[in-house]
């Protein structure tokens, strides 16, 4: 078993990543090519006909049988859109130590994670995935999993998502300009897909299957007052904290706060984290490029997700999203 004080995000990160996820000799085995509009690479995998990161079949084969335990919570949601900062918060909230995991968000993501290396995890553990609900272990439905299920105004998801990839050159050697990697996001040729259509999925599943635990956390209102959300985050996953450990997890699990401690380490992820900004796509998207995301947010009339807040602005004392 993994003990909790194992430092899958210390120094010795990086080799222990590499062989522990067999990618020293597994690698990033693309099978599925796309290309932007001056015909730059965008290295990815298909998976069912579905675009996926290139991991090779492994992970989303062993998926569906995955054994889950009882206390599991499952956390899931389109990339970029605080599955890292909520899985750190989940992470808090389910040990009740005010501290970033020592395991590492990696660990129990369901798509890469060896299936070994997820057993040996210490209970309650906080999966992950960024699949869609048909593709997640078969056991969620009758073991009711708690799902905790992250949504980002799209804008910011999608400077993100483009930061994410500038970040992941060696593995996907993508590296063309915003402005064309836009329309390949736009368009669904992205790992996960079309933005839209993945929220459209969503939003059948939570109304097909009112009985499961289903939660929708929304990035803006983490930002606007994390305190609040932990709380009902904590509520959900009928977790008693006091008024004391709220405030202290709300600190700890600061963005800012979180990324000086991946910064300072050999951490995966330190690389994967920029600004966490609410409104950063002011200074990334043009006003026709803003107007596109407007136009397909008509896609999401009548589901849960039909609404997004773009900004953060200042009154006073207090931030308030609009």
């Amino acid at each position: 078993m993994i003990e909790d004080n194992t430092d899958l995000v210390s120094n010795q990160a990086s080799d222990n990543w590499q062989k522990r996820f067999d990618r020293e000799t597994y690698g990033f085995p693309s099978n599925k090519s796309v290309y932007d509009a001056e015909g730059r690479e965008l290295k990815l995998g298909s998976y069912d006909g579905k675009l996926v990161p290139p991991f090779g079949d492994r992970g989303f084969q062993q998926m569906r049988g995955l054994e889950l335990r009882d206390d599991d919570i499952l956390l899931c949601g389109y990339p970029k859109t605080g599955c890292h900062w909520t899985w750190e918060i989940l992470s808090m909230i389910s040990r009740k130590q005010p501290q970033l995991s020592k395991l590492g968000k990696a660990t129990a993501f369901l798509e890469l994670a060896p299936g070994q290396l997820m057993e040996e995890i210490p209970s309650p553990r906080v999966l992950n995935s960024h699949m869609w609900f048909d593709y997640l272990p078969r056991q969620i439905s009758y073991k009711m999993t708690k799902i905790i299920l992250t949504v980002r105004n799209p804008k910011d998801t999608a400077v993100s998502y483009y930061n994410h990839h500038m970040a992941l050159k060696a593995m996907q050697l993508y590296d063309g300009p915003f402005k064309d990697w836009f329309q390949l996001y736009m368009d669904g040729l992205v790992e996960y897909g079309d933005y839209f259509n993945y929220y459209q999925d969503w939003d059948h599943v939570i109304k097909s299957n009112p009985d499961h635990p289903i939660l929708v956390v929304n990035y803006e209102d983490m930002k606007e007052d994390l305190p609040r959300e932990i709380r009902k985050i904590a509520k959900f996953l009928q977790i008693t904290l006091d008024d004391n450990l709220v405030e202290d997890i709300a600190i700890a699990a600061g963005f800012d706060v979180m990324k000086q401690a991946y910064q300072n380490s050999n951490s995966v992820s330190k690389d994967l984290l920029r600004k966490g900004d609410v409104g950063d796509w002011k200074n990334w998207l043009t006003v026709a490029q803003s107007e596109v995301v407007d136009q397909a947010m008509a896609t999401l009339q009548g589901t849960l997700f039909h609404k997004h807040r773009y900004t953060l602005r200042q009154k006073g004392s207090q931030t308030i999203l609009s």
